[in-house]
């Protein structure tokens, strides 16, 4: 086994397999790839050393090395259910980056989802023996039709490759200033997984429907989502689709390094008060608003989650204080921007025009299917997929998937869970047509009938699983 040249971080190339590091921390971040030079490997295991020498603070040479093990298998449904989704995309990221760079951002749009889409082939293809170079048919199971499913641990991996491809690191258009996108690439260079996972998928919360204890430090026998040192409870994430916002309401979105407020226009005064100090934002320049920290249980509650969402691990670290805006419904020139988040609804940029429910029935057409559904037009931010109160009913589902299934989350526990079979297949990205939608807070538009139920946003608060 031997290391490519590729490596993706901050560093300087001094070998094949050495790196010269300006500066290394607990938060520095390192990927390269690796490739095995004969055709396969016999051995039951493969074994990966890697080592770093440093000056410590106090001018001591020390080196630390680490040494990980990894089982091998020649069955392609083992190794396929042993691949790490969260890891998968974050590496993903740094390795269309580094393809952008070197060519332009429509390959790396590409690379992305043709990786996608090469790797549901191959967990729907399933073992395959190979005798003399030649690929022996399997034998397919009584009642079966020839087709695997696809491991439980891929069920998220199409919603991160979509983050992904409509994150202002590798969205598509004109609207994307030079300077963002650097920047954006430059956060994501540096990001470990549940970092990178926060900022290609945000979260987002509805505020004004908040219960009592949401916000406060949770209970032992706990199991809601929460976030902190302090295990602060959190409100139920949401779909990230515009159909979720509505316009009584107040929202919070995070990405791990910004957060948004969307303020409805028809938002009760009484909660405006409470956050702002004022009874109306409409005549009020937002970039004057400043959110209440205390004075009331709201404002307390909201800012408790804001610190928690944005707290590090280690008591030891300063507090990083996020960057809040506060966006008024009807604000085009913000709200434009702050749409971009919305990664389950359609964009307007080649590469983009998918929506969740349709990026979803992409990868599950066979191999050289035409796209699904035709073209999808631009909906600028409209539409999406149906969330977990629209589920396809059990009746619906594909052949050899089991109905009512259960939704897969994030959590430190392993790999999320869930039935989901699809089969895969690669294909033309459609190209922008149509009108469209109109509006937002009346439900979502009804999506392609693929039959499977998409999962819900992935949990984020519980850390890399």
């Amino acid at each position: 086994v031997t290391i490519q040249s590729n490596f993706y971080g901050n560093f300087f190339i001094r070998g094949t397999d050495l790196l010269a590091l300006p500066n290394c921390s607990a938060d520095s971040v390192f990927g390269f790839d690796l490739a095995h030079d004969e055709q396969s490997i016999n051995t039951p295991y493969v074994t990966i050393q890697s080592a770093l020498l440093y000056t410590s603070s106090c001018g001591e040479r020390r080196i630390r090395v680490a040494t990980q093990v990894l089982r091998t298998t020649s069955r392609i449904t083992e190794f396929m259910a042993s691949v790490d989704p969260e890891a998968c995309a974050t590496l993903l990221s740094k390795q269309a980056m580094t393809l952008a760079i070197k060519s332009n951002l429509d390959n790396a749009r590409n690379r992305l989802q043709q990786t996608c889409v090469e790797m549901f082939n191959a967990a729907k293809g399933g073992d395959k023996r190979t005798v003399s170079g030649y690929t022996m048919p399997q034998q397919q199971q009584p009642g079966s039709d020839g087709e695997q499913k696809v491991p439980n641990n891929l069920a998220l991996l199409p919603l991160y490759t979509l983050s992904l491809l409509k994150n202002v690191a590798f969205r598509g258009g004109t609207d994307v200033h030079p300077d963002e996108r650097i920047a954006a690439h430059m956060t994501l260079a540096n990001m470990h997984v549940e970092d990178t996972l926060s900022f290609i998928h945000p979260r987002l919360y509805a505020i004004h429907d908040m219960d009592g204890q949401t916000g406060m430090p949770a209970n032992e026998n706990e199991k809601s989502e929460t976030a902190g040192r302090n295990k602060i409870l959190l409100p139920e994430a949401l779909n990230l689709s515009i159909d979720r916002l509505s316009s009584e309401g107040v929202f919070l979105l995070d990405n791990g390094s910004d957060a948004f407020i969307w303020v409805g226009r028809a938002c009760n005064p009484a909660i405006i008060s409470a956050l702002f100090g004022t009874d109306s934002i409409e005549n009020i320049d937002p970039n004057q608003l400043r959110l209440n920290c205390s004075g009331n249980d709201l404002a307390s509650r909201l800012d408790c989650i804001i610190q928690a969402l944005h707290e590090e691990s280690d008591p030891a670290l300063p507090q990083v204080v996020p960057k809040i805006q506060i966006i008024r419904e009807g604000d085009m020139a913000m709200e434009a921007r702050f749409f971009w988040n919305f990664i389950e609804d359609r964009a307007q940029f080649n590469g983009g025009t998918y929506s969740y429910a349709e990026f979803m029935e992409f990868c599950s057409k066979p191999p050289g299917s035409a796209p699904p559904g035709g073209a999808p037009g631009p909906m600028g931010g409209r539409g999406g997929p149906p969330g977990p109160g629209n589920m396809p009913p059990a009746h619906m589902a594909a052949p050899g998937m089991q109905p009512a299934m259960q939704p897969p989350m994030r959590s430190n526990s392993g790999p999320p869970s869930g039935n989901f079979a699809m089969p895969p297949g690669p294909g033309p990205m459609p190209p922008s047509s149509g009108p469209p939608s109109s509006g937002y807070g009346h439900g979502p538009p009804s999506a392609p009938n693929s039959g499977y139920g998409m999962p819900p946003p992935p949990n984020m608060g519980q850390g890399p699983p």
